[in-house]
């Protein structure tokens, strides 16, 4: 059995991740996300009910809350360890290509 944290699976190639290494019922999935109930809602949607994912919350812009990400994943996964780190989340820069230079 494997454990398997991936950031960012509430859409795109992080919601393909998710969605295809649960299908082995002996892996376990952290799903780091921003927005868990929308997460949560569009998991049991799509997917029904999985007692092998698991959908934490985590800014990857906020330490604080990277720290509790990664002390509710520590009590969820137990003695097991982390075998796989997917880090698929995006951050939103605060600067983009059609800002003043200025800015920079």
């Amino acid at each position: 059995m494997s454990v398997y944290v991936i950031t960012g699976v509430s859409k795109g190639i992080g919601f393909e991740f998710l969605r295809q290494i649960w299908e082995d019922q002996k892996n376990l999935v952290v799903g780091l996300v921003r927005d868990k109930a929308a997460t949560e809602k569009k998991i049991a949607a799509e997917l029904g009910d999985r007692p092998n994912i698991h959908i934490l919350h985590a800014d990857l812009t906020k330490y604080a809350s990277l720290k509790q990400a990664a002390a509710d994943t520590a009590e969820t996964i137990g003695e097991r360890g982390i075998d796989y780190l997917v880090a698929n989340g995006a951050l939103v820069p605060y600067l983009d290509t059609y800002g003043p230079i200025g800015a920079l």
